[in-house]
């Protein structure tokens, strides 16, 4: 409504009573004459007297003026009510519009709003030729804490860190609540800054972040991981500009969190193929696009097979060959991994039923598994289910885990891996030193084997330290009563070397490339051992 409706509503009440009463009157007025030209009339024809005192009356205006000041009443009324309607409308207009522009909870910009002062100051550095800074701030495990203590808890930390923010960050930078854990800043550049000044900006506010809380009697800590933006280079607009610092804080969360990275032109690039590939991944799981290759582990004494190892190939007529090294990491990230898994299971059950029809013994295979699949309550009925239904005995299979969901979830672990264990299963770390390597799983949990990473065997002839490290793993492995796998073995004074440590058991291109199902009646590794076994 606009500020003149009071005043027209009176109006137009004011205006129709005005009309019904000229209406009236016009009426009344007609009665009057009509009457006096029948007494013309009259008296005019007859000779007689009539007695017409009472018969012509003159206007009722007590009847022609009552609608008009029934109007003026109702006019005056409605016009009140309407003037209090629209003041109303526009407090309430008000408060919403400082919604809009101000988060109620932080305290700080809209994310609305700094998109558009955002949009103001590119404006303002295109005319002057300036840089600026746009900063995405993502809390580091807060839906932990919102899980742990309550939404109101959480809110009460968004509040906190809103105001340490404001603390760190200079007083010309535009502070917005970008929404759930992230928060928005926009900082122009000033004259002769070198953009080394944002590394120790940014170094700063994680520091600060960072910080011990104290809310409602609890004693809380987060971190922080931040993504940088730059104008004009990475984005000529503000909603580039903020999806390419939101691309760079995820890559700061990908490189251990509590960090921060600046967008480049290759990460745009990177996040497209990366997009790409799961899109594809998805389709080469339903059409069964994937193949399982399978490479020999040799024992370093006697150089024959004693296992296998299950390994995924893509070969996607869009993108190529795609390396495990790049679609797994993608795969676990986007959910993949758990149909991903299911499906590498039963096509190397499938093929395990095809070779014993063939007459082909083949020695254990070793599948391995991600967190996000040792994580569900159904992984192992799912994987006794697949067993039976192509009657494969669990000493046949080999479970290998990477140490990072021993870390995770280290309870929930040790008691699926003596399940495991109790029913057959062979099990053993996967990439052993390369993550969060513990003494106390090693002495505890019930594996068989440790696999030592083709980091350490890469380089273990040149690097003296790579060789010690190697060597202390094999004998203390030993000493558990663990068998030790090298991989990666690639020449001959690497085999001598790990031999020299007493290592039980090599993988790598030295003994045999992976190969594909159909070649595994053919491979000399394996009509070896068919042969061995049969004599």
């Amino acid at each position: 409504m606009s500020k003149k409706s009071p005043f027209f509503v009176f109006g137009l009440v004011f205006f129709s009573g005005l009309v019904t009463s000229l209406i009236i009157y016009w009426a009344e007025t007609s009665h009057i004459e009509h009457d006096l030209e029948l007494l013309e009339y009259v008296l005019g024809t007859s000779n007689h007297a009539f007695p017409l005192e009472g018969r012509l009356t003159g206007v009722n205006w007590l009847f022609v003026i009552s609608p008009c000041l029934i109007s003026i009443l109702l006019a005056v009324g409605l016009s009140s009510f309407v003037h209090r309607l629209n003041r109303m409308h526009r407090h309430a207009l008000a408060l919403a519009n400082q919604d809009v522009e101000v988060d109620p909870m932080t305290g700080l910009l809209s994310r609305y709003k700094l998109q558009q002062l955002l949009t103001e100051r590119i404006a303002v550095c295109q005319k002057e030729s300036k840089w600026l800074a746009t900063f995405v701030l993502d809390l580091d495990h807060f839906k932990t804490i919102n899980e742990a203590f309550g939404h109101e808890v959480g809110d009460k930390l968004l509040a906190k860190v809103a105001q340490r923010l404001t603390s760190v960050f200079p007083d010309q930078a535009l502070l917005g609540y970008f929404g759930g854990d992230a928060f928005l800043v926009v900082l122009e550049a000033q004259p002769n800054q070198p953009i080394s000044h944002l590394e120790s900006l940014s170094k700063e506010v994680i520091q600060q972040v960072s910080q011990t809380y104290f809310i409602d009697g609890l004693t809380l800590n987060i971190g922080c991981s931040i993504g940088v933006a730059l104008y004009p280079e990475f984005g000529k607009d503000a909603m580039t500009l903020i999806k390419n610092a939101d691309l760079a804080v995820y890559e700061a969360k990908r490189s251990g969190r509590a960090t921060y990275h600046f967008y480049d032109g290759d990460m745009g690039r990177r996040f497209a193929r990366n997009v790409r590939i799961e899109t594809r991944l998805r389709q080469a799981i339903e059409n069964e696009q994937l193949e399982m290759h399978f490479q020999p582990k040799v024992d370093l004494d006697s150089q024959q097979c004693v296992g296998l190892e299950a390994l995924l190939r893509w070969n996607d007529e869009e993108l190529g060959n795609v390396s495990p090294a790049e679609f797994v990491p993608i795969a676990e990230q986007s959910g993949i991994i758990l149909p991903l898994g299911e499906w590498v299971f039963e096509q190397t059950f499938r093929h395990i039923v095809e070779w014993q029809n063939q007459g082909v013994k083949v020695p254990p295979i070793a599948v391995n598994c991600s967190a996000a699949q040792l994580k569900r309550v159904d992984f192992l009925p799912n994987l006794l289910t697949l067993l039976d239904r192509y009657q494969v005995n669990p000493k046949s299979l080999e479970i290998e885990v990477t140490e990072s969901i021993l870390i995770e979830d280290a309870v929930g672990c040790a008691e699926l891996l003596r399940k495991m264990s109790q029913l057959g299963f062979s099990l053993a770390i996967d990439d052993f030193g390369t993550g969060y390597s513990s003494l106390s799983y090693l002495k505890d949990l019930p594996f068989h084997s440790i696999k030592i990473d083709q980091v350490f065997i890469r380089d273990i002839i040149e690097d003296q330290s790579h060789a010690a490290l190697t060597n202390a793993i094999i004998s203390l492995s030993h000493k558990l009563g663990l068998r030790v796998i090298a991989e990666g073995i690639a020449n001959e004074d690497q085999l001598n070397l790990l031999r020299q440590f007493g290592c039980d058991v090599g993988q790598g291109y030295l003994f045999s490339k992976a190969f594909g199902a159909s070649s595994m009646s053919s491979d000399p590794m394996i009509l070896a051992l068919n042969e061995s076994n049969d004599s």
